[in-house]
């Protein structure tokens, strides 16, 4: 039997899914599109807490304590995961350049490096504590989940980028001529 979270728990936890823009970002790295063209924040957020909460089949109790830790989790990761886009584009443009300083693509391949060991070890030390009232099931699954949760909203993205361009092209007819060039 699934036990229903309150809308007053879930209202509470919706405010720390701000940091989900960190990944909301384009799939290829490039640049955040207008916010006219970009999906809905609201629903980025609701996506993130419907499926930790499904998957995991959190009980109230354990969805309060489960969604501050996880929001601690996403703050201390966020600026890492932002230094690392910021570092791939230094590099992508080193890699260009038949000049490029060894040194600093050594410097940025290295802070790479420590940045994702650090996430490592902040996503262990998350797993860990939040192990001493979810299940052993539910701990598992939290780390799958982890895992593919930057995917899964990029995934997410390109749906509903995908969508908002077949409804802006018109009826399904359109579509196709408008795909064939006539």
């Amino acid at each position: 039997m699934k036990t229903r979270i309150s809308s007053k728990l879930l209202a509470a936890v919706a405010g720390l899914f701000l940091m989900a823009s960190a990944f909301a970002q384009p799939p290829d790295g490039g640049p955040t599109p207008p916010d006219g063209q970009r999906p809905n924040r609201e629903r980025i957020e609701t996506v993130i807490i419907g499926k930790f909460s499904s998957e995991l089949n959190l009980t109230p109790e354990q969805a309060e304590k489960f969604f501050p830790r996880f929001r601690q989790l996403r703050n201390s990761t966020e600026e890492m995961m932002r230094g690392q886009r910021d570092r791939r584009d230094q590099l992508d443009v080193l890699s260009q350049d038949p000049k490029a300083d060894q040194t600093k693509v050594n410097t940025l391949v290295e802070q790479n490096s420590h940045d994702q060991e650090q996430m490592l070890r902040n996503k262990q030390e998350f797993l860990k504590d939040v192990s001493s009232f979810l299940t052993p099931q539910q701990v598992s699954r939290c780390s799958i989940l982890l895992d593919e949760l930057p995917q899964r909203i990029r995934q997410y993205i390109e749906e509903h980028r995908d969508m908002r361009q077949d409804h802006r092209m018109g009826p399904p007819a359109d579509r196709q001529r408008s795909r064939r060039g006539y």
